[in-house]
């Protein structure tokens, strides 16, 4: 993918060094997301949710992840907001990402979903259908919120599978966990 164009490079409309609190994971997609959002000119910080109280070795696994990339991982237990009423359809995750990137001053947040966000001419954000159809993850998504959709980037949504694979050997981060 060398040659490849990724979205941003040196065409980006974000200011330089514009920060993006990304969802950490352990993937090696989540990896690549972190490396795309860096050539598209963001200073990068992870987070990890953890939602219940036995994902902790898991959010171990990702903030070591996140190490391994160079970049800062904080751990946000979200635990109480995954309980509140209503929570499962309500993605406590953003809740959760938003609450931290607004406590650090951070414009926007990311993940590793498989969709693409994009701004009408009526100035309505709308969730689209990812590159990739056998990935997509639009429908699961369709529901945020404007003001959420407004701060949401999913940088794998321009790419394939195939893509993503190659992206991680060209970065080198495969077995990043």
């Amino acid at each position: 993918m060398n040659d490849t164009f990724l979205p941003g490079s040196g065409f980006d409309t974000y200011e330089s060094q514009d920060k993006v609190l990304m969802q950490m994971d352990g993937s090696t997609e989540a990896a690549v997301a972190v490396r795309i959002l860096q050539q598209q000119g963001f200073a990068v910080v992870g987070a990890v949710v953890r939602l219940a109280p036995e994902q902790a070795e898991a959010a171990q696994r990702a903030k070591k992840a996140a190490e391994a990339l160079g970049i800062e991982c904080i751990l946000l237990n979200a635990e109480a907001l995954a309980q509140q009423p209503g929570a499962a359809g309500a993605w406590p995750q953003f809740a959760a990402l938003l609450t931290a990137a607004d406590k650090l001053g951070i414009q926007y947040i990311a993940t590793g979903h498989h969709a693409r966000v994009e701004l009408g001419s009526d100035g309505v954000h709308t969730v689209c259908p990812a590159v990739d159809a056998a990935l997509d993850e639009s429908a699961a998504l369709a529901a945020l919120p404007q003001d959420t959709l407004a701060r949401l980037l999913l940088p794998l949504g321009e790419f394939t599978a195939a893509d993503v694979q190659e992206m991680a050997q060209d970065f080198k981060v495969n077995g990043t966990v």
